[in-house]
């Protein structure tokens, strides 16, 4: 399988390569660098290529990955890792990709302030490769389109691990601040020995956020009398105000911090890393 994935990037590189010196694509599409690691893919923000229903003299395709989807099944990628896409028109970003899912938050130490602001979580902040939240716009690019599954991984203490799924998910655009639509679909945990127990929903159960506006310190959306983002010093799609705060402080244990509330013990909110991701099912 290794061997198929280097053979694969570096056939990519070549067509890549050939096109670009013939001018056969857009000057703006530079070919990508050598791997610096053998076995991690380098960035390529783009593929270059001609369909094989097309003969040899028709004009090379120029396109690009629309997601991390695209990339594992359609390109043949087989390493998770940092790649370009262009779900639209717009210009193309980078996302971090786990076999075909695009991961939009994680959490995992602590290191990156998440109290922050609204133009921070509209464009999004820290590192691909260890904490960050992708950016309200380019979640909203992703997935204005067809059906998205969403997936929340919730770990705390070293014993359990959360898996929540939600079987549709999507955010609506800048004008109306990235409203939020989306369908639970199971929930399930896991501890050490593998024994699993089942949790319930925390976004669209009891404190529904569903239809709500994304509501940040400075950009207060929420249906409560204060300002839900203070309150649980944090950034979401507060109701008045929520079952879940994952942009809330790391390593914190009362309402400021990360918390699921419907899942078992509820009264445990420290959580030692969250992660959220999503694919594009149609």
């Amino acid at each position: 399988m290794m061997l198929a994935g280097k053979l694969m990037y570096s056939l990519m590189i070549i067509i890549v390569i050939i096109n670009t010196v013939n001018g056969n694509c857009p000057d703006d599409e530079p070919p990508p660098p050598p791997s610096p690691i053998p076995e991690v893919p380098y960035v390529i923000s783009g593929k270059f290529y001609s369909p094989s229903n097309t003969s040899v003299n028709d004009a090379p395709v120029c396109a690009m990955a629309r997601d991390c989807k695209e990339w594992y099944y359609d390109l043949g990628a087989t390493y998770d890792g940092i790649y370009t896409v262009k779900p639209d028109d717009g210009e193309p970003f980078q996302v971090y990709c786990e076999s075909g899912w695009t991961v939009f938050q994680r959490r995992q130490d602590g290191s990156v302030d998440f109290y922050r602001g609204w133009i921070d979580y509209e464009n999004g902040f820290g590192d691909l490769n260890g904490e960050f939240w992708l950016g309200l716009s380019k979640i909203h690019r992703l997935t204005k389109e067809g059906t998205h599954r969403l997936d929340i991984y919730l770990t705390y203490n070293s014993w359990y691990t959360d898996h929540v799924v939600y079987s549709s998910f999507n955010i609506s655009d800048r004008d109306t601040e990235y409203i939020i639509n989306l369908q639970y679909s199971y929930g399930s945990a896991y501890n050490l020995y593998g024994l699993s127990r089942t949790i319930d929903d925390s976004m669209t159960g009891r404190d529904s956020l569903n239809g709500m506006k994304f509501s940040t310190k400075d950009n207060d959306n929420d249906y409560h009398r204060g300002n839900c983002a203070e309150v649980h010093h944090g950034a979401w799609w507060y109701n008045s105000c929520s079952d879940s705060n994952l942009n809330g402080l790391y390593s914190a244990t009362n309402e400021t911090g990360i918390f699921w509330k419907d899942c078992e013990p509820e009264t445990e909110s420290i959580r030692s890393g969250t992660r959220m991701r999503i694919r594009r099912d149609s």
